[in-house]
């Protein structure tokens, strides 16, 4: 993976993580999503506003766009019923496993071939992730989780995994359309087709919640995080935007395990927060990750 890839990823990571910080500090986590996604449309109506419609993609891009954010929508829908119904620390390492996955249907339905080092690269990754969750605990840590899929309804995980891998798939072959079509704008394609999506996706989003609660409590909290709410659809755009120009370019296995960068950053975020102290799996995690993408950036010059 070139360099410039690598920092994109980094700086979607950090936004990533900021967004995610917002909503965990928010008055409620499930409306603030629907509060972020308004603002989110109206970015998109401003920024299609001051570039114009994009009427001259094609059909099959729309189709990957409506196909994508009908996905991220169930996605924010399954992730909510996952923790409403089973444990956060059996459902977090489920739901995050995607980069587990992604390298296999990658190679299935899109053809993607992985070197030797970037498959050690995604392996340490994903390692330094579960010892984050697990608090170093490792193996106890995947006795306990194989032992709660065993006598747990934990479906709704699983689904939301299924879901992370699927829009995952889509995005990518979109991506590798629009580059096709448009190959001197990554940019402009990367954001414009998160907003194609993004309109679809946090539309049945608020579709959703406003069914399921009374609509002067969500108008209540969402004047309460009126402003935090701005500041995390920013982030958001910002965050998937950029990784809809990598995935232009890159594997889509390397940038989806080098997106799980952002989990280390709201852990230190709450080391902080906390005054806690980093510790030493805190701090080995952190060394495994930087390792990973040490890897990952040498496995373009070793092609």
């Amino acid at each position: 993976m070139v360099p410039n890839s690598i920092f994109l990823i980094l700086v979607s990571s950090m936004f990533h993580a900021f967004w995610n910080i917002l909503t965990q500090t928010s008055n409620n986590a499930q409306f603030f999503s629907g509060l972020k996604g308004i603002w989110i449309i109206v970015l998109a109506a401003v920024y299609f506003l001051l570039t114009g419609y994009p009427i001259d993609i094609s059909q099959e891009l729309y189709f990957w766009a409506l196909v994508s954010g009908l996905l991220h929508g169930f996605y924010i829908l399954s992730l909510s019923r996952a923790y409403n119904t089973q444990d956060i620390s059996y459902v977090y390492p489920i739901a995050r496993s995607a980069p587990v996955f992604v390298p296999f249907f990658a190679w299935l339905f899109l053809g993607e071939i992985l070197s030797p080092i970037i498959f050690l690269a995604i392996g340490i990754i994903v390692i330094a992730i579960y010892i984050l969750h697990f608090d170093g605990q490792l193996v106890q840590g995947f006795k306990n989780l194989i032992q709660a899929i065993a006598h747990n309804d934990l479906r709704w995980a699983f689904i939301t995994l299924a879901l992370v891998v699927s829009y995952s798939l889509v995005d990518k072959r979109a991506m590798d359309i629009f580059f096709l079509h448009f190959p001197n704008q990554p940019f402009a394609n990367g954001i414009t087709f998160f907003f194609l999506e993004a309109i679809i996706g946090f539309t049945l989003c608020n579709i959703i919640v406003l069914s399921k609660f009374p609509l002067e409590e969500v108008l209540k909290n969402w004047r309460i995080d009126l402003l935090k709410g701005f500041l995390a659809a920013i982030a958001t755009v910002a965050s998937y935007g950029l990784i809809c120009v990598v995935l232009q370019f890159e594997q889509l296995s390397a940038v989806v395990s080098l997106r799980q960068i952002s989990v280390l950053m709201v852990v230190y975020w709450g080391c902080w927060k906390l005054k806690e102290p980093f510790g030493r799996q805190r701090l080995f995690a952190g060394f495994l990750i930087l390792i990973g993408v040490l890897l990952i950036s040498l496995s373009n010059s070793a092609k």
